[in-house]
């Protein structure tokens, strides 16, 4: 069966996705859905920059170390985390991640979990490789760009969220997934 809802590209925006899912931005219930959605997918993310089974086969024996970026992992690991992700599901996000599910492949795919899992790889390989060109101190509270997702409140529109880093600078970073 073809998914509800058609898919979305994965470069789309956040007001796309809420909107082909029939979301409202506005809504609190659909916020809080989203954040659920999102710590699953950044729990996903931890899970598959640290294996170095999801790495390409042709990085596996190599220096390269964890956390790994979405370039270096394997479409059969994002993929395996797509029906991980589906299979551990909170009834709330189970109900929104029904509406991509297709089960008329070959290979079960869900593209609202793909959307998902791309936008928190994409934003948080991004800000990481910047924290690196920024501080020589790996094990900073300010690397671990996987703990609590809500840890920061979004800013007031227009307005770029400022951090601390480890040299005692401040960094302005926008990032859709924590912030958005």
């Amino acid at each position: 069966m073809a998914p509800p809802r058609a898919a979305l590209a994965q470069s789309e925006s956040k007001a796309r996705f809420f909107e082909r899912l029939g979301l409202r931005e506005d809504d609190e219930l659909h916020r809080r859905i989203y954040a659920m959605m999102k710590e699953e997918a950044v729990e996903s993310r931890r899970r598959l920059t640290e294996d170095p089974e999801a790495l390409l086969p042709e990085l596996r024996d190599t220096v390269i170390e964890p956390p790994y970026s979405h370039a270096h992992v394997t479409e059969t690991a994002i993929h395996r985390e797509i029906l991980r992700i589906y299979q551990l599901a909170r009834p709330e996000t189970r109900r929104v991640y029904d509406l991509g599910r297709d089960v008329e492949r070959v290979e079960e795919e869900n593209w609202v979990i793909r959307w998902m899992l791309w936008h928190v790889f994409r934003y948080r390989d991004n800000r990481n490789r910047n924290r690196r060109q920024m501080s020589s101190n790996a094990n900073s509270p300010e690397d671990d760009d996987y703990g609590d997702d809500n840890a920061s409140p979004a800013p007031a529109l227009g307005k770029t969220p400022t951090s601390v880093t480890s040299n005692g600078g401040t960094s302005r970073y926008w990032d859709p997934v924590r912030d958005g």
